[in-house]
Parts: C-alpha cells; sequence; structure tokens
C-alpha cells in the first residue's frame, strides 16, 4: 500500500486544482521501492499546507495544529487579485493492492471537503461516510491524524519535551495497537452509557412499580359503575355536539364577515397604492429645482456681468471728468516777499517735488503716467526759473494762469473723445444686459409659477392619501377584530376538540346534532355532578384496565432491559481487559525493540554516545467500576499505577543527566533517531516529513539522507524540505512557488530523468 497521488482544490494557497503523483510507476506488489518525494520552494510558498492538506483528509479536527484559528481558515482566502473561494477538498488517493485497506477495492480514495457555512462531508470512493468510518479505515492500514504519518519540526521534538505518560501513547501508535485502543474506547463509551441507561432504567423501574400497584387496585374497581359511565357519556355526547354545532355557525358567519372585511382592504389598498405613486411622482416633479437652479446661476452670472459693466463705465466717467478738469484754466495772484527764507523754502518744495519726480518714474506703469510725470518736471523747472529771476527782491506780485499748452490739450481732447466712445459702448452693452435679465427673470418666474402648481397638485394627493391611509386603518381594525373574535371561536372549538378526545375518544367531526332543545349551564352542571360520582364511586378511568395492562407490560419490559444492560456490562469490562491484555503484550514487544533500533540510530547518528528508553511508574488517580450501584455501590476513586516512557540521551563525550541539558540541534538529531526507530520497527504506508531536518549541518544531514534512503525500502517517504542532501535522495522533486496572485503553483521533475549536464532525457 502507498499513496498515490494527492489533489488539493481550494485549501488554504492552493486556490486552483493541484496534483501531486507520488511515483505513479512504481510497483509494490513486485517489491520495488517508493522512494522519496521532495517538495522543496521558498519560505511563504505554501509548500507546508501540503503536509497540512494531508493531515486534514485523514481526520485532523484541530484548527490550531492546521495553523488555523477556526476551520473555515483553511478555505482559501483570497487575495488583491483573486477573489475568495467557498470550499476546499483535499483528495488521497492509495494503492490498495496488498488489501491494507481492508475493502475490496485495488484504489481507494479517501476525500474530505468543507463549505464556508461550516458544512462539511467525507468520502470514501466517493460515497459519503462518517468521520468514525474514515478513521477506522485508517487505523486498521497504520495511519491516523495522531500517528507519525505526518511529522513537523515541532512534532518530532515533542517527543522529548512530552511526559513520560503522553511519550507512552506515542509508542503505543507506533506500537501497531491503535485499533485496539480505538476498540478499547468504544467499549469504555458503551460501558458508560450502559451505566448511564440502567440508571434510567432502575429509576424509571423504581417510579412504575408503585403506581402499577395503584393501577391493579384501579383495574378491580374499574368494572363499577358503568351506568353512570354510560350516563355521562350520552349527556356529554348531546353538550359537545350542540356546542360543536354552534361553533361552526359562527366561525362560518365571521369568516363570511371577515372575507367582505378582506375584499374592502384589497380595494382601498389599491387606491392607496395608486395615490402612493402619483404622489410620489408629484413629489419627484416638486423636487426637481434644476431648471430653476440653472436660470437662478444665469441670473448671477449677467447681474455679476452687470455690476462689472457698471463699475467700469464709473471709472470711464471719472476719467472724462479728470480730463476735464485738466483742460480748466486758472488765474492765481500773490504777493510774496523775496528773501533768504523764501529762496531756502522754495528750494526745499523744489527739492521735495524732485524727489517726488524720481519716485513716480521709478514706479511709472502706464503710458498715461508718463505724460503726467513729464508735466510735473516741466512745473519743477518753470519754478527753478522763476525762483532766480526773483532772487534780491524785496518782495513780489504773481499772477499765475495755468493752462495746458496745445498739443497737451490735443491730446487731452483725444483722450476725452475715447474716454466718452467707451462710455457710448458700455451703455449699450448694459442695455442688451438689462434686456437679458428682463427675460431671465420673466422665464425665472414661470418656472416657479409652474412649481407652485406642482406643489399645489401634491399637497391635494398627499391629502387624498392621508385620507385613504385612515379609511383603509378603520378597516384594518374593523377586520382585526373580526379575525380576533374568528380565532377566540377556533380556540375555543380547538380547546372543544381537545375536551372530545379526551372525554370521548372520538373526532369532533362525527358528533350529530339532533337538534334537541339545550340548557348548557344545567346540563354541564349534571355532567360535573356525574363526574363527581363516577370519581366516589371508583371509575377513575374506563380505560384503567387498558392503561393497568400497558404499565404492566412496560413494567416487564424495563426488568427485562435492566437485566440486558447488567449483562452487557459485564461484557464490555471483559472486553476492556482483553484489549489492556492485547495492548499490553504487543506494546512490550515493540517497546524492546523500539529500544534496540533506537540506540543503534542515535549511535549512528552522533557516532557514538549512549541512549536507551526506560519504562517508569507513575501515579494518576483513575475511577475504577464499583460494579452495580444497587449491590457493590457506587464507584470510588483509588491510586492506580500507569507507566511511562523516559528518554535517556547522552551524546559521546558528555555527561548529559537530563534532556533540558541538550543543545537545539542535539536535541533535534535524538528526536530523528527516536522517529527513526518508530518507523523501522513499524513501518507506515507513508509519511510526510516536514523541515525536520532544518536544524542539522551538512554532515548530520548526509546521515540523515542515508538513513531516510535506507528506510524508504518500507516506506514512502514525503519529505518537505530545504536540505540538498535530502533532495538529493528524491526520486520525484515538486517544487512550490507562488506569484503575484498569491496562489501556489507546482512544477516537477524525475531525477531519474536528468542526463549529462542537467538535461532531461525522455523515456
Amino acid at each position: 500500500m502507498y499513496l498515490k497521488k494527492l489533489e488539493i482544490n481550494g485549501f488554504k494557497s492552493f486556490a486552483h486544482k493541484t496534483t501531486l503523483d507520488f511515483l505513479p510507476e512504481c510497483n509494490i506488489a513486485d517489491g520495488e521501492k517508493c522512494g522519496i518525494t521532495a517538495i522543496v520552494g521558498p519560505n511563504g510558498s505554501g509548500k507546508s499546507n501540503v503536509a497540512d492538506a494531508i493531515r486534514w483528509a485523514i481526520g485532523e479536527q484541530s484548527s490550531k495544529n492546521l495553523r488555523g484559528k477556526k476551520a473555515e481558515d483553511v478555505i482559501f482566502a483570497g487575495t488583491d487579485q483573486k477573489t475568495r473561494l467557498g470550499t476546499a477538498s483535499v483528495t488521497l488517493f492509495f494503492d490498495n493492492a496488498d488489501k491494507r485497506i481492508p475493502i475490496e477495492f485495488a484504489e481507494v480514495s479517501i476525500a474530505r471537503k468543507i463549505y464556508r457555512s461550516g458544512e462539511s462531508e467525507y468520502l470514501i470512493n466517493g460515497s459519503r461516510v462518517r468521520l468514525l468510518d474514515v478513521v477506522d479505515l485508517l487505523a486498521k492500514a497504520g495511519i491516523g491524524k495522531d500517528s507519525y504519518c505526518v511529522i513537523t519540526q515541532g512534532m518530532s521534538d515533542a517527543m522529548l519535551s512530552a511526559t513520560p505518560l503522553e511519550r507512552r501513547a506515542i509508542f503505543e501508535d507506533a506500537a501497531g495497537v491503535k485499533q485496539f485502543q480505538i476498540e478499547k474506547e468504544r467499549a469504555l463509551r458503551k460501558l458508560e452509557s450502559s451505566r448511564e441507561n440502567l440508571v434510567r432504567v432502575d429509576a424509571l423501574t423504581n417510579e412504575i412499580e408503585p403506581h402499577l400497584k395503584n393501577l391493579r387496585r384501579q383495574a378491580e374497581k374499574a368494572s363499577q359503575g358503568k351506568d353512570v359511565a354510560l350516563k355521562l357519556h350520552d349527556k356529554q355526547m348531546l353538550l359537545y355536539s350542540y356546542l360543536w354545532d354552534n361553533f361552526q355557525g359562527e366561525r362560518w358567519k365571521l369568516a363570511a364577515e371577515r372575507d367582505i372585511f378582506q375584499k374592502q382592504v384589497f380595494d382601498i389598498e389599491v387606491e392607496t397604492n395608486t395615490l402612493v405613486r402619483e404622489v410620489t411622482a408629484a413629489s419627484e416633479t416638486m423636487e426637481d429645482q434644476s431648471e430653476e437652479d440653472a436660470l437662478g446661476k444665469e441670473l448671477l452670472i449677467l447681474r455679476d456681468e452687470g455690476n462689472t459693466l457698471l463699475r467700469d463705465r464709473s471709472v470711464v466717467e471719472g476719467k472724462i471728468e479728470i480730463e476735464k478738469e485738466k483742460q480748466k484754466v486758472e488765474e492765481v495772484i500773490r504777493v510774496i516777499p523775496v528773501d533768504l527764507n523764501y529762496v531756502r523754502k522754495a528750494l526745499d518744495e523744489i527739492r521735495a517735488q524732485q524727489a517726488t519726480l524720481i519716485e513716480r518714474l521709478q514706479h511709472v506703469e502706464k503710458l498715461e503716467d508718463l505724460q503726467d510725470i513729464r508735466e510735473f518736471a516741466q512745473v519743477i523747472k518753470q519754478r527753478l526759473f522763476d525762483l532766480d529771476a526773483k532772487a534780491g527782491e524785496g518782495s513780489v506780485q504773481e499772477k499765475k494762469i495755468i493752462a495746458l499748452p496745445d498739443d497737451e490739450k490735443k491730446m487731452s481732447d483725444e483722450r476725452l473723445a475715447a474716454y466718452v466712445e467707451e462710455r457710448v459702448a458700455l451703455n449699450m452693452m448694459l442695455e442688451k444686459l438689462e434686456k437679458l435679465l428682463r427675460e431671465k427673470e420673466t422665464r425665472l418666474q414661470g418656472v416657479r409659477d409652474n412649481s407652485r402648481a406642482s406643489r399645489e397638485t401634491f399637497f391635494t394627493k398627499e391629502k387624498l392619501w392621508r385620507e385613504k391611509e385612515r379609511q383603509l386603518t378603520a378597516l384594518k381594525d374593523a377586520f382585526n377584530e373580526v379575525k380576533v373574535r374568528l380565532a377566540r371561536v377556533e380556540v375555543r372549538e380547538e380547546d372543544l376538540i381537545a375536551l372530545v378526545r379526551e372525554e370521548l375518544t372520538m373526532k369532533p367531526e362525527d358528533l350529530v346534532y339532533d337538534g334537541t332543545a339545550v340548557d348548557r349551564e344545567k346540563l354541564e352542571r349534571e355532567i360535573a355532578r356525574l363526574k363527581v360520582e363516577v370519581e366516589h364511586i371508583g371509575t377513575i378511568d374506563p380505560l384503567v384496565v387498558e392503561e393497568y395492562q400497558e404499565t404492566e407490560k412496560r413494567f416487564q419490559f424495563l426488568t427485562h432491559e435492566s437485566a440486558d444492560l447488567k449483562q452487557a456490562i459485564e461484557s464490555l469490562r471483559v472486553v476492556v481487559k482483553e484489549m489492556d491484555q492485547k495492548i499490553s503484550v504487543v506494546f512490550q514487544g515493540a517497546f524492546k525493540e523500539i529500544c534496540k533500533k533506537f540506540e543503534a540510530y542515535f549511535k549512528i547518528i552522533f557516532g557514538g554516545g549512549k541512549a536507551e528508553l526506560a519504562l517508569v511508574k507513575m501515579k494518576r488517580r483513575t475511577s475504577e467500576e464499583g460494579g452495580d450501584e444497587n449491590e457493590k455501590g457506587v464507584e470510588e476513586n483509588e491510586e492506580a499505577d500507569e507507566f511511562g516512557i523516559e528518554i535517556v540521551a547522552c551524546p559521546p563525550g558528555k555527561k548529559i543527566a537530563h534532556l533540558s541539558m541538550l543543545s537545539g540541534g542535539e536535541r533535534s538529531l535524538t528526536s530523528l533517531a527516536l522517529l527513526f526507530a518508530i518507523i523501522s520497527h513499524n513501518p507506515p504506508p507513508f509519511a510526510v516529513l516536514d523541515e525536520v531536518e532544518a536544524a542539522l549541518d551538512e554532515a548530520n544531514s548526509r546521515r540523515f539522507s542515508k538513513m531516510l534512503q535506507e528506510l524508504s525500502d518500507h516506506t514512502q517517504f514525503i519529505a518537505i524540505t530545504h536540505n540538498r542532501e535530502t533532495m538529493a535522495q528524491a526520486s520525484l522533486l515538486y517544487g512550490v512557488t507562488m506569484g503575484a496572485d498569491g496562489v501556489s503553483q507546482l512544477l516537477s521533475i524525475r531525477l531519474d530523468q536528468i542526463g549529462a549536464g542537467g538535461k532531461l532525457v525522455k523515456q
């Protein structure tokens, strides 16, 4: 038996369907070994997900052991470039030519599938089965989620870190007693269940026994009072048939009234729905202010343009006024004393004007400004000339006429004409703009009028709609009231049905009212009196005899069931003891063999040293069966001896007292020696090694790969590794890569197809 193929679809990083063929050409029936398959790839590429997939497919339920937090974490979660998937499945294909898996198929496929909703299923050769069926089948072949067929680096070191009792469980699994343990666990579960059932059966027996005695006494009196019982039956028939007939008539009347209200409600609802659509349409029309908003924005833009034109016109008119002021002629007569102070003051003013002139020249920006500056310079020059002429005079009377020169007057007239022409143009533009504004305002007013009409329509429809809603509410209230009344009648009718079935043991439909006049209160009082009379004479139940017979049969059945359960408990105890004996015998033989092989492999790996395994007694609290509570009392806790396994490992040249004193590399080598000892004693059909040799140096890696090659004669190895020595021993090499989409992909090559120069050779 060996693992032929592995199919992964949607599991963790394997978003696409991926198939790994493990040496499909090997033939175990002819004695050919299956060799080693190596799976390599960079960190984070998803190669360890192959081991997780195999572990998950053979029944692993712990999300922590699968490096997740919840069950659906094994489904591809999606990346930036690929959406997540809704399901994941893994299928293992085994060659079963040697019938190691005890079913009549040469090839066996075991599949597990999970959905994101949490549902999962197991399949064997395409047929749905339970997890228990898969575990049983694989256990008989030496495969299980807790076995050493899938080993990670942490798991190998865990054998050294485990307690002696936990370590013994690992050795028991290696000894091939898994199926005995499963049978023992099932027997223990059945034993516990049988004890619980026995307690319940005994409790029921103790409960029924006094009731049975009471029924026996009642059955003896059951034959009395037949006439009273018959009279009571007749009265009940009359009353219940009368009530049933009344309920039927009242229910029919209320049902007809309900149907009328239902039709009216339906008609009003149709009208209301029509009004709702009309109100919605009117609301949408009323709320559509796009045209009004657009016209408003256009008016704002036009008004802004008008303000700009008005501002420009004001500027032009100001310029016109300035030019007119410049063309005015002024005459000034002054008497000024001409002395040293006069001259100094005049010179200071001239200097200030010169400074102003220089500053204006530095900041000139327009051609018109140059004209003003030139005129200002002429003024300064004239003042200097006048000051020179007036120097030495006691006083001077000045008559000053300010007028523009002809050339400046001409230029001023031209500017004035241009300004006037510009003002005319601006006035024309303003007139056009005002006309356009009036048109837009008229159009805006029309839109607002239409909006006002839409609002009026909306409010009218809304008012009518609310009126219909009010009518509909009133009708629904009346309709609900009729339904409540009808429900009350139906409840009373159901109570009557229960009463008829309980007291008359018949269907109410079989009751026939013959029209006899009935005084309900009087008849009910008479029935109550007859019931009391029946109770007084001992007729508690007309079917008490039948109940007595049924109770007696049940008591006898429970008594027989209690005896069977006690016998089953004894049988299960025998089975548990037999399984313990088988486990002990097989374990002792396997332990001795594993001890020898562990010592041998330890010396091979370390080149010497000392290693051994020892059984040590452990104390723990266990619960021993105390037998039947009625016979032996309750169970008691006792001290029980258990055997655990201690590991002694001392590399050559060292004196090690405890495993904790070993270095990390020595611990790894020791765990590998123990792993090889277990595998060599009871070779599993296949073993997945997930980077168990990661801590080894080059020399130890060579030893590891050599021993792995030797063990591959009996076990198919699938090694997930970065180690070159392990890769060199592989006959088939798979490379795992991961692209930008976050999906793992496979590349494969048969190493026996590589010829000289690294070229592939076709076979």
